[in-house]
């Protein structure tokens, strides 16, 4: 009877350890790359433009940009090869991002009979792009520069799935990059108005 026990026992763990094995993986979510070739391009007179990535991740906590399903850096490429246009046959563009990082900070747990009816955030974000658009015309005639900066910040709940929180971190950045596109836009109407055509 003993026997007849210890099998039954070890059948059922089996079966259990198996089951187990056979789990769904979460299915993977793809993000569409960000792009802005939806909006009017900005024609500076210049014959080539080049786009420079001046800033390095540590990747390594408190930073996360690399981990994200939409790295900043990456938009804010496609911004500059969609946006910015080389319309004239002389002198060039430097676009250079010069940061685009993403801190994370985990959020202290608050304690007490109030926490066990609130939403509680466990992490904020802060994002923080910067970019600096100079040009320089043929022989030295002329030169000019624009800077943008954009920050962000946002807060996760911690019911958030895997997936879910995926998806927020893309808009998040995706909005980042939104704002660097207005702020730049404007700063180059500012500062670059006679490398335009």
């Amino acid at each position: 009877m003993t026997l007849l026990r210890w099998f039954s026992r070890l059948t059922w763990l089996g079966a259990c350890l198996w089951l187990a094995g056979c789990e769904t993986p979460l299915p993977e979510v793809l993000y569409p790359d960000l792009r802005f070739s939806h909006l009017p391009p900005i024609q500076l007179n210049v014959a080539r433009i080049d786009v420079v990535d001046g800033y390095q991740s540590p990747l390594r906590e408190p930073n996360v940009e690399h981990k994200l399903p939409l790295a900043p850096a990456l938009a804010m490429r496609n911004w500059a090869r969609d946006r910015l246009r080389a319309v004239g046959s002389h002198g060039r563009a430097r676009f250079v991002i010069q940061d685009a990082s993403v801190i994370m900070e985990p959020l202290k747990k608050k304690n007490g009979l109030k926490a066990l009816f609130t939403l509680r955030q466990a992490a904020r974000f802060s994002a923080r792009l910067a970019a600096r658009l100079e040009v320089e015309t043929a022989g030295g005639m002329g030169s000019g520069f624009a800077e943008a900066q954009v920050t962000r910040q946002r807060t996760t709940p911690e019911t958030l799935s895997l997936n879910e929180r995926e998806g927020v971190l893309y808009q998040f950045v995706e909005a980042s990059a939104k704002d660097f596109d207005q702020v730049m836009a404007e700063k180059i109407r500012q500062h670059l108005g006679d490398f335009l055509r």
